[in-house]
């Protein structure tokens, strides 16, 4: 299955990746594709070295929209059937303690070197034509907002999680995912995180007023918090546990 977790800035997408994917990866074969163009600390925080980003795997970023797609799924080392995460080459994958594995999309780095749009193109590419063996997961950590929408990123996955943190714009963006799930025919799930006890309530009542069903929540963390802001890899304690029973609730383990 390939889960795309999304949200706005700050909602703490990674952190739910990450987490997600330390769970998952007790049953799974688990891979985080890593399509933030900003993010820089994700393989600390996951405790892997960085990968080469994929995009140099196609001739770099300004490469990306001179090839056909068919021409991109050759490059991407496919099979006849499709692009296998076993055939990439290995310094495109980098590997956790715990065995997940980790790519890298690209990024932003350079003043004037032209906007993310190449980015979420190769990831709608490299998902479309993924094809998953057996007992594999796939759980991408998008960038922020919805850049990914309009560029139909969306296609080439099975479900989307929303990340939300108590803040209206969340809810507002959520209901936006929620939509393109379901002109999609995919699966959504909504996840409240960091909340506390004193404003649980109050943004269950907005979502429900939204229309949109809070499938989960995730407790604010210190540990989370600190190893954030250390920069470290990430520790986590009520958050961990209670990312597990989401995904229990949602049926993934």
């Amino acid at each position: 299955m390939k889960i795309m977790v999304c949200g706005k800035g700050g909602s703490g997408k990674s952190a739910i990746s990450i987490l997600m994917s330390r769970v998952l990866s007790k049953r799974y074969n688990v891979c985080i594709v890593d399509s933030d163009e900003s993010n820089e600390l994700l393989p600390v925080a996951l405790g892997a070295e960085p990968p080469r980003p994929l995009v140099e795997h196609m001739g770099g970023k300004k490469n990306i929209f001179k090839l056909e797609e068919v021409d991109m799924v050759k490059t991407l080392v496919a099979a006849r059937e499709g692009v296998r995460l076993g055939a990439l080459p290995k310094e495109y994958v980098s590997k956790s303690p715990e065995g997940i594995g980790l790519i890298t999309i690209g990024k932003v780095r350079r003043l004037g070197e032209g906007c993310a749009c190449p980015f979420n193109y190769l990831t709608r590419i490299f998902l479309k034509n993924l094809i998953l063996g057996e007992g594999e997961m796939v759980i991408v950590d998008t960038d922020a907002g919805t850049e990914h929408v309009g560029r139909n990123v969306e296609e080439g996955c099975d479900g989307i999680l929303a990340v939300a943190d108590p803040a209206a714009e969340s809810l507002t963006l959520a209901t936006i995912l929620k939509e393109t799930a379901q002109g999609l025919g995919k699966k959504f799930w909504l996840v409240i995180n960091k909340s506390t006890p004193d404003i649980v309530d109050l943004i269950k009542k907005s979502a429900t007023e939204k229309g949109l069903e809070v499938e989960g929540t995730v407790r604010f963390d210190d540990e989370v918090f600190k190893s954030c802001m250390e920069g470290t890899r990430l520790r986590a304690k009520n958050a961990l546990a209670d990312v597990e029973d989401l995904l229990k609730s949602i049926k993934l383990i």
